[in-house]
């Protein structure tokens, strides 16, 4: 699900249960986010594997959990007038990910990422995905 639409949802289905979540694109507001709406923690799934279940263990056993380094970084700077995803999507782009891949990474469907790049390639004015990478590789983006 987009967003928080999941996190809302289960909090909407079964109320008494915690719920946490476990990000494969994670950004430090959209941790802010979840904990603020009710999660019971954050876990990044870019962290090791032993953090990963030190937070699982620390969560059953009814504390919150959120990695504190995480949460005090600054998001990244959106470029071009693009929303953050779009811009992680762009980001992937200037990678050498196919669409593909990158809904992989973000945890979206492939249909999402293709409106993504579509819209992306409209607001900085580029031709195509390669032409959109060109561009934020010239104005230094990434």
């Amino acid at each position: 699900m987009d967003g928080l639409e999941g996190l809302a949802q289960m909090k909407r289905t079964f109320p008494a249960q915690a719920v946490a979540i476990i990000s494969g694109v994670a950004r430090p507001a959209a941790a802010r986010e979840a904990l603020e709406a009710g999660a019971i923690g954050f876990v990044p799934k870019a962290m090791p594997a032993r953090s990963i279940i030190g937070a699982v263990t620390l969560m059953a056993s009814g504390s919150v959990f959120a990695p504190f380094d995480f949460l005090k970084q600054e998001e990244p700077p959106v470029q071009g007038g693009l929303t953050a995803r779009e811009t992680e999507v762009l980001r992937g782009i200037c990678a050498g990910r196919t669409n593909k891949e990158i809904a992989r990474e973000m945890d979206l469907q492939e249909v999402t990422v293709k409106l993504h790049v579509r819209t992306l390639t409209r607001k900085i004015g580029a031709r195509n995905r390669t032409h959109a990478a060109m561009i934020a590789r010239e104005n230094g983006w990434f």
